[in-house]
């Protein structure tokens, strides 16, 4: 979906009616998209290689952490929508430990925009572009069934973001990919959107349902919400967090790749 205008043509969505999945992590959570290894040193090399990232890709999300954000979120999602590199079109699924710590749920393939001006189904150009930086989940749309209007894409088990750029809903949003669209994962396919396998993006929907619903903080934008959240959080006149029902879940879209260059959010 476009990741700016979608919203506006997507606003009455039909709701899911079916309960929330239950969640279960599955033993094979990490590298879930790799074949089984043909022998035990090739299996030793890819563990080894999949911890090295793991532990990568932590230092990189606290890094990008205030103390305050840390605190007062529950699962974390960081996504890297770079074209290139260990960690390139691939999501990251941590949840907060009773210590504090951040502990790794889920490793997986995605696909991001394609970073350029398209146009929809219905002639109009749009913008399939993946902004960076920190988000939320929209307590009221998320869908188990959704079709997109502006591109006619199927987007089972849709979360869209609770973001306004320019006053508009965005359309942009985490959701699952029919099967004919599965083997682009891992390359920026999407009209915008963060794309996952139709499984993984079930897990992910219960996952959020069963276990981060709660008073969320709510993040602060500038310009008029024109551009996603640099992850400050909003205080009332006497300095309080201001909280609100939702799903305490925040989602992080990096631009890193995870190789050994100067990186930014921004």
């Amino acid at each position: 979906m476009s990741a700016f205008l979608a919203g506006v043509a997507d606003v009455n969505p039909a709701r899911a009616t079916e309960p929330a999945p239950t969640f279960q992590v599955p033993p094979t959570a990490l590298g879930s998209n790799q074949s089984a290894a043909p022998d035990d040193s090739d299996q030793s090399a890819a563990a080894a290689a999949s911890e090295a990232s793991v532990e990568a890709v932590t230092l990189r999300l606290k890094d990008s952490l205030t103390p305050e954000m840390a605190q007062n979120f529950k699962l974390f999602v960081y996504i890297d929508k770079a074209e290139s590199g260990p960690f390139a079109q691939r999501m990251y699924v941590f949840q907060k430990t009773d210590s504090g710590d951040l502990a790794i749920l889920y490793d997986w393939p995605v696909s991001t925009g394609r970073q350029r001006i398209e146009h929809d189904v219905h002639g109009k150009l749009q913008s399939s572009l993946t902004p960076l930086g920190y988000f939320e989940l929209d307590p009221k749309r998320l869908y188990a069934d959704h079709t997109s209007s502006q591109w006619n894409e199927a987007m089972p088990f849709a979360m869209f973001f609770n973001w306004k750029p320019n006053g508009r809903q965005t359309g942009l949003a985490i959701h699952g990919t029919p099967d004919e669209n599965a083997g682009l994962l891992g390359t920026p396919a999407s009209a915008g959107c963060v794309r996952l396998s139709l499984d993984n993006a079930r897990v992910l929907f219960g996952l959020v349902q069963s276990q981060s619903r709660g008073p969320t903080p709510k993040l602060a934008y500038l310009d008029g919400e024109a551009i996603s959240s640099e992850g400050l959080l909003l205080h009332d006149g006497d300095g309080r967090l201001q909280l609100a029902d939702g799903y305490s879940v925040l989602v992080l879209i990096d631009n890193y790749g995870g190789e050994s260059r100067v990186s930014s959010l921004y």
